[in-house]
């Protein structure tokens, strides 16, 4: 954990940095995503493409897992979307709300970043860095750690924190169950596709029909 101690003190500082400044949200996940990224595979090694290219030709072992997963976060999204806000109702959940401009470069900018940078730096982070395996007892407690931390880089309330978990924890049962990080990364991915892309291609639509 003492090499940690680098993206931990980015993540703190991007936490001030979002409720202080709210209304350059974009930038600062943007950045902060990147800078986890540049990290963790440049210093920690934590990723490699040749890794990737040898899981996706795995049917069993790699693409059903990633199936399984990302319906766990397609339900996990339903009931933080369509449940959550029924059992508690006018609970403000204190989202950090991503706020850019409908134009051509933040737009790309925010599918960039959603669909890339963010499933990706989160697993390398939260997943793989955080959660140690050994005794039970570790797994346990560095998996509360992992899915804390990655609920309050999105979220500063009560509920929030609570929703952000939720949504945190198909991708983190898959790789404690699996110990493959590129299982949860590549569910995170295609759901962070599946999740924005229609919303980034109907605002760039919108953006060449003025």
């Amino acid at each position: 954990m003492n090499r940690l101690y680098i993206p931990f003190l980015w993540e703190l500082m991007f936490i001030i940095a979002t409720i202080h400044w709210p209304k350059y949200t974009l930038y600062l996940f943007f950045v902060f995503y990147l800078g986890i990224l540049y990290y963790f595979y440049y210093f920690y090694k934590q990723f490699s493409f040749r890794k990737l290219k040898k899981n996706l030709g795995r049917v069993v072992t790699f693409w059903i897992p990633v199936v399984l997963t990302f319906f766990g976060l397609y339900l996990a999204n339903y009931i933080k979307v369509q449940v959550l806000p029924y059992v508690f109702p006018g609970v403000k959940d204190g989202t950090v709300q991503i706020i850019y401009h409908n134009e051509l470069l933040p737009t790309l900018m925010y599918a960039t970043m959603m669909i890339v940078l963010k499933p990706v730096a989160e697993e390398l982070f939260f997943r793989k860095a955080i959660i140690k395996f050994g005794s039970t007892k570790k797994v346990i407690v560095f998996t509360i750690l992992s899915l804390l931390l990655c609920a309050l880089s999105r979220a500063n309330g009560l509920l929030g924190i609570a929703e952000w978990m939720l949504m945190a924890l198909p991708v983190t049962i898959a790789y404690v169950a699996t110990r493959n990080i590129y299982i949860s990364l590549m569910a995170h991915v295609l759901f962070e596709f599946y999740d924005n892309i229609y919303s980034v291609v109907y605002s760039i639509a919108r953006i060449f029909s003025r």
